[in-house]
């Protein structure tokens, strides 16, 4: 009877590691409004830990991946930020990255937005201040809504600009700028440091 016992305990053990350690990804490519007005397609891709025994919640992120092939740009970050602005301004490739990472915050002025701003110069993303992005022209158009209540309702395939969910409502005509969103959601970062 005990072998029986630590047998049928150590399976389930075992198999309840191995339910929290599945991974879902969601792949898919999606249009994207410049501040221009121009249409263009990127491809995205995130990686969560799957729910299920013994959480009952869908897990938590792993990883993002962001491409736009034309220019030859590629974007990876960690769990603890996603692109939510992608834009070509006067023929710069600009990215911001809303975070929840508070160390980001610790060397910045408490009003700085809680997001890591890029510029893609010489082949690679490099980190520019807040004051040096364009966060008045720079609009939110990557959906950060990928996420369905089941893996048949993650995102995937093609994603259409109409058929996206943003922030603060969807407006497909005048979206949020990137100053408008993080300062109407109080998105700064003296909600980390105090």
């Amino acid at each position: 009877m005990k072998r029986r016992t630590l047998l049928a305990s150590s399976l389930l053990v075992t198999t309840g590691c191995a339910w929290g350690s599945k991974i879902d990804v969601a792949e898919w490519t999606e249009e994207v409004k410049l501040s221009d007005g121009r249409m263009i397609t990127v491809w995205r891709r995130a990686r969560a830990y799957s729910g299920g025994f013994p959480n009952s919640r869908r897990g938590s992120n792993i990883d993002f991946e962001f491409k736009y092939d034309p220019l030859g740009i590629f974007w990876k970050g960690d769990w603890s930020g996603y692109p939510v602005s992608f834009d070509l301004i006067d023929g710069v490739p600009y990215m911001a990255v809303s975070t929840g990472n508070k160390y980001l915050c610790y060397n910045r002025p408490s009003t700085d937005y809680s997001a890591q701003f890029l510029r893609w110069q010489n082949g690679q993303w490099i980190e520019v201040r807040q004051a040096d992005f364009p966060v008045q022209r720079a609009i939110i158009n990557m959906s950060m809504h990928f996420w369905g209540h089941s893996t048949a309702d993650d995102y995937k395939g093609r994603i259409a600009w109409r058929n996206k969910e943003l922030p603060g409502g969807f407006n497909d005509k005048n979206p949020d700028t990137v100053k408008l969103y993080f300062e109407r959601g109080n998105l700064f970062c003296n909600r980390f440091v105090k």
